[in-house]
């Protein structure tokens, strides 16, 4: 039986090792995977998102490139200027028409089971109620005057 040996550097070690906390963070969630694709243009259709504190779910497709998740998409101006986009399903109803909705002190409540999650800080973690995960979240590039929301 030959066997082979394998030689790895501290610094090949050091970094699978990095990777491998990554990928074992608290990602996890109940929300099924979907293609997610947008563009918003803050300075045409979705200008009102420039404003600290503000949100806008979508939750139909404008053409035919874009795609919204499972349940939609909410998008928040969180005060630390950055956006940060969550999907619209509660991941403990995990049903894509039990849809998040923003309170006044701008976190997300479930209407069925009643968990609500913070969402103004970008985290989606959960404040109260049933959930034990937090909302599923999506990757916000900014570039000029647009945002590209992706998976």
């Amino acid at each position: 039986m030959h066997f082979c040996t394998i030689k790895l550097t501290i610094r090949q070690i050091c970094l699978l090792s990095i990777i491998a906390l990554l990928s074992c963070g608290d990602n996890k969630t109940s929300i099924p995977v979907m293609p997610v694709s947008m563009q918003l243009n803050l300075v045409g259709a979705d200008v009102a998102l420039q404003s600290l504190g503000a949100y806008k779910t979508y939750t139909k497709v404008s053409t035919g490139l874009e795609a919204l998740g499972f349940g939609g998409i909410l998008v928040i101006h969180a005060y630390d200027d950055s956006y940060y986009a969550f999907d619209l399903a509660c991941p403990y109803e995990v049903q894509s028409t039990v849809r998040v909705e923003v309170q006044s002190d701008l976190s997300a409540k479930c209407p069925q089971c009643g968990s609500r999650y913070r969402i103004i800080d970008g985290t989606g973690w959960r404040i109260e109620g049933p959930s034990e995960e937090k909302l599923k979240q999506y990757h916000v590039y900014p570039s000029g005057n647009y945002l590209y929301i992706t998976y």
